[in-house]
């Protein structure tokens, strides 16, 4: 079946009253607020989430789930960003600002060389740590949790990634897919240069797999790894200047 054609068709005929950006924007919303509302419980996300849908149909809101179906359908058939197809293939990118994503092919090539680097380390870590602080639809993230896999590495249990861009359309495709492919994330609406956010939504996994208090327990070690290094450096200059005074 070709996901990818039935999401368009049904994006597209979903209400012909209203711009396919449009549709597509609170497709995203409702999904993001869906997947959310389970681990989150807010009010808040409750309303909003009414608040959307009650905009169309009973039959429309059936189908927003099945498009939902679509895509988890999708994902389960292939690693892919599929959601970052759409958005290209409608035109829905700002041209003005340069919004093109990276080709999945080209994603994974560079998500396979990164690994490769960084091979030893990676397999010899209990928590890896991905930071793309211009995440797009998430297809480099989904990409590199693809090599991991490949490598016969767990990324559902490895890897936490740091998703960051400005623009919400974004922002919402990367929290969906990452939280489909079960990626432990934190997904943030903002800007990387001045680290400022409106929004930080954690994906599922993070709370099914107990990331917080992994990466607690992460960033003691690194601290104690860093006091190490600083405590030889120190002793390292001790002797020396003890060497020098011999002299």
């Amino acid at each position: 079946m070709d996901y990818l054609k039935e999401f368009i068709l049904k994006l597209q005929n979903l209400d012909t009253s209203r711009r396919t950006d449009v549709v597509f924007r609170d497709f995203l919303t409702l999904s993001t607020y869906a997947i959310m509302q389970p681990f989150y419980r807010s009010p808040d996300i409750e309303q909003k989430y009414m608040n959307i849908v009650s905009k169309y149909t009973q039959e429309q809101a059936n189908d927003f789930s099945q498009m939902l179906a679509l895509l988890v359908n999708a994902l389960e058939q292939k690693y892919q960003d599929f959601l970052g197809q759409i958005y290209m293939r409608l035109n829905l990118g700002n041209v003005k600002t340069g919004q093109f994503f990276t080709p999945y092919s080209v994603s994974k090539m560079m998500s396979e060389i990164t690994f490769l680097e960084n091979k030893d380390n990676i397999e010899n870590q209990e928590l890896i740590t991905l930071s793309e602080p211009c995440c797009g639809s998430g297809g480099i993230i989904i990409a590199y949790a693809e090599t991991m896999k490949n490598h016969n590495i767990n990324f559902q249990k490895k890897l936490f990634v740091e998703a960051i861009d400005i623009d919400e359309l974004c922002f919402q495709m990367t929290y969906i897919q990452l939280s489909l492919y079960g990626i432990s994330a934190r997904v943030m609406l903002g800007d990387t240069l001045a680290y400022k956010f409106s929004q930080i939504y954690y994906t599922p996994m993070y709370f099914i797999n107990g990331f917080s208090w992994k990466l607690k327990e992460f960033e003691s070690n690194k601290t104690k790894s860093e006091k190490e290094v600083i405590k030889q450096i120190i002793e390292t200059k001790q002797l020396s200047l003890f060497s020098y005074d011999l002299k």
